[in-house]
């Protein structure tokens, strides 16, 4: 039948076109199944590791490097995935693809004042700068001034400043390589393989059968099923436990909840350095563009001149943690406008007002994402130590029989922790 495969793919975003694209090198027939109508309405990724919650370990700054990012995307990506760099210069770095996704580097900064208002504790910093040191990751120290000049927006203010900023991390084009490649596995699997907006799945002996585009269909499967779990997945797959009867301990890892995180774009009053992401409390802020900014291109001589004002800024602020069975948002989809409370407007006022010191602010928009929240194991902690890899969000089995069926946790977050995990699930099948 038209449907027949050795392994379908159900979810939303990249974590099953990564899976896709794996498959299809190692010659296996895939089934492509997205609950949405679109691969990205959900919204699952970030392209970047925020590092807000909590101040991060050598091994996870390690894996936010240029060189894990790239060494992660290439792989499974149809195309060129280019590097940029603040000390990129013209004619020194061969054909470069602008059009292409890019991995950036851009020094991380986080700023603290003798007020601590909404900034970082130095004390904390210091036993930053202590650890990161040690681990070869070359942090630096600036007071006055040098500490808050880099930040992206920053205009002027004379608070008794200091900083510490770590220089080899990156951020990546999230949307070109979402749509890259999206437009790939369509090309490769075809509208009869690409099924969106499907519902009502259930198994059948040797396979499953579900509605699309109001009809039923049904398709064999051969290998398997990898089912990549991510807040709009979760009904089906809670649903699907209790109809086996499968008690909850039969599950290894419940998420904590829900963290919502909010991504404002704003005007910019000020020149930005496109080469540095400001963590300021709770947010993280940096300038907005696709690919390499135009500076980049520019020559030595012209790039020790000030940079050119980039016209957005990018927030992302920590929203709140909700119950992990709060699922009525990813289901209707999220509204901005019921996120954009008054504690929202309070933290950016602050940003903008107390910190940069603009005379005023405009939102351009604002996103909001729902992503999983995990309770640490040790085997987390262990392998942000870098003592041992993560196995804490192995996939699990949720069918037994045939079609076999594997839950994949860390579907969504960071861009390259999906990517990492979507490949490594296709080794259960």
């Amino acid at each position: 039948m038209m449907f027949d495969s050795d392994v379908a793919l159900l979810g939303t975003g990249v974590a099953p076109l990564v899976a896709a694209n794996h498959l299809l090198i190692q010659g296996k027939s895939v089934l492509l199944l997205n609950p949405d109508w679109d691969f990205f309405l959900e919204d699952s990724e970030l392209s970047l590791d925020p590092m807000l919650l909590e101040m991060p370990s050598p091994e996870k700054i390690r894996q936010s490097s240029p060189e894990s990012a790239l060494k992660q995307l290439r792989p499974d990506f149809p195309g060129a995935i280019e590097l940029w760099s603040p000390e990129m210069e013209v004619g020194k770095e061969g054909f470069h693809d602008t059009s292409a996704p890019h991995v950036r580097k851009r020094s991380r900064l986080w700023v603290s004042s003798a007020d601590k208002n909404k900034l970082w504790n130095w004390e904390d910093l210091e036993d930053f700068y202590v650890e990161t040191s040690d681990a070869g990751l070359d942090p630096q120290i600036a007071e006055g001034p040098p500490a808050v000049k880099r930040f992206p927006g920053f205009s002027f203010n004379t608070g008794n400043f200091r900083s510490l900023s770590l220089p080899k991390i990156c951020d990546v084009d999230l949307s070109r390589y979402r749509n890259g490649l999206l437009e790939y596995i369509r090309e490769r699997l075809g509208p009869e393989k690409t099924v969106c907006a499907v519902n009502q799945l259930e198994y059948m002996p040797d396979g499953i059968r579900f509605y699309a585009n109001g009809s039923p269909h049904t398709a064999r499967l051969k290998d398997g099923m990898l089912v990549f779990w991510t807040p709009r997945l979760s009904s089906w797959i809670l649903n699907q436990t209790r109809k086996m009867e499968m008690p909850p301990s039969h599950i290894p890892r419940i998420p904590q909840g829900i963290r919502y995180w909010e991504q404002w774009s704003i005007n910019s009053r000020e020149a930005s350095d496109p080469g540095v992401i400001g963590m300021f409390g709770d947010m993280a802020v940096w300038s907005d563009f696709e690919g390499a900014p135009s500076f980049a291109t520019r020559t030595l001589k012209e790039k020790n001149l000030r940079n050119p004002k980039l016209p957005c800024l990018t927030v992302l602020r920590t929203g709140p943690l909700r119950p992990s069975n709060d699922i009525q948002l990813q289901q209707a989809g999220l509204s901005s406008n019921s996120w954009a409370s008054a504690d929202s407007f309070a933290a950016l006022s602050n940003l903008c007002h107390g910190f940069l010191r603009w005379d005023r602010f405009s939102v351009r928009n604002l996103r909001v994402r729902a992503l999983f929240e995990w309770e640490k194991s040790e085997s987390d902690i262990r392998a942000e130590l870098g003592t041992q890899s993560d196995n804490s969000k192995q996939p699990w089995e949720l069918f037994k029989g045939n079609p076999r069926t594997w839950i994949v946790p860390g579907s969504d977050g960071p861009l390259i922790d999906v990517v990492r995990t979507a490949r490594a699930a296709c080794g259960y099948l």
